[in-house]
């Protein structure tokens, strides 16, 4: 008896060994990703007080289908949240305390943020949907990043912005099937493959200006004085000082003293002088330079126009031929 169930039990083995030996190979591997280098988002010197900055950089990655029989599909997807978990919308660089906000998209319409799947404002990763044949790998794939320095901060202060994104703020995520159709849609396993970066930006010192004609009262010939006033609008950048200066253009002055002269072939002349204040006591004169008034006339940039008053009269006692006498006057601003 004992013989007969040793027989029965080597039938019963082999049997089973039969069905171990036939059974079909599960297949191994699949699309993993191994690297991901995020180049620079440098916008280099923006001008706060003009319109909106743009640059880009660019993704590197690479993935490989280690299934050695078998092509596999796989939706990538690339988070960038925000630098500590911030929820901030948009995006904000900082120098110090002063901000300067700027967006990161997909598209070089501007129109898709580019987010994370697991936190931020935007949870709008890039997907990449990807199909390698067997063995196969990306040989170092690209995606753009489009970059944007938002318009409208005219108050943004002087300085360079930096906003860094570390290993924890950006993440790679590969979903995975067998097959030529990829899942597209993010999830699947984190590949625990980042790609850090900095984002940065100097605000330049800058000034505009903008001026409007001057036109002395129409007075009777020999009258020594005719008075005039006119504005100028200054804009510069929040807390950048600056000078400004007059230069009338038909004879050289660096006091403010200038020359009018008539049309045509009339070669008379009236004289007039520029001040900075209503009772026409300080002379308005192009002696002003960076860190010093001289004899212009100084202030400090909010971001908004700034107006200040000339104010002039006429000096000329001789009689001079009627018509219309003029001058241009330069504004210099220094800063």
């Amino acid at each position: 008896m004992n013989k007969s169930l040793l027989r029965f039990l080597a039938v019963l083995l082999l049997a089973v060994g039969g069905l171990l030996h036939v059974a079909p190979a599960r297949a191994a591997g699949g699309i993993s990703c191994t690297s991901a280098n995020m180049s620079a988002v440098s916008f280099g010197t923006v001008n706060a007080l003009s319109s909106l900055s743009t640059t880009t950089a660019t993704l590197t990655y690479l993935c490989n289908n280690s299934d050695k029989n078998n092509t596999h599909s796989a939706t990538i997807c690339f988070s960038i949240g925000e630098p500590g978990g911030a929820q901030t919308n948009p995006r904000q660089m900082s120098s110090g305390t002063n901000k300067l906000n700027f967006q990161l998209y997909q598209d070089p319409s501007y129109t898709q943020v580019w987010g994370s799947q697991y936190f931020g404002s935007f949870l709008t990763p890039l997907a990449v949907n990807l199909t390698l044949a067997k063995d196969a790998s990306t040989n170092n794939a690209q995606a753009t990043l489009y970059a944007q320095v938002l318009s409208g901060q005219t108050t943004a202060a002087a300085g360079s912005y930096t906003d860094s994104y570390q290993n924890g703020d950006t993440a790679v995520t590969v979903n995975d099937v067998q097959g030529s159709t990829a899942p597209g849609s993010c999830g699947g396993t984190n590949a625990n493959v980042f790609f850090p970066f900095l984002v940065s930006a100097t605000v330049q010192k800058n000034c505009t200006v903008a001026a409007n004609d001057l036109t002395f009262n129409a007075v009777a010939a020999g009258t020594a004085t005719a008075p005039g006033n006119t504005t100028l609008s200054v804009t510069c950048t929040v807390s950048t000082p600056y000078t400004v200066g007059l230069a009338p253009l038909n004879v050289t002055s660096t006091t403010g003293l200038g020359t009018m002269k008539g049309t045509g072939s009339n070669t008379n002349t009236v004289q007039y002088q520029l001040y900075s204040n209503s009772g026409l006591t300080q002379v308005w004169g192009n002696t002003a330079a960076v860190g010093s008034t001289g004899n212009g006339v100084a202030g400090s940039g909010t971001g908004s126009a700034q107006s200040l008053t000339v104010y002039a009269k006429t000096t000329t006692t001789t009689d001079v031929t009627p018509d219309t006498y003029s001058d241009t006057v330069q504004v210099n601003v220094n800063y």
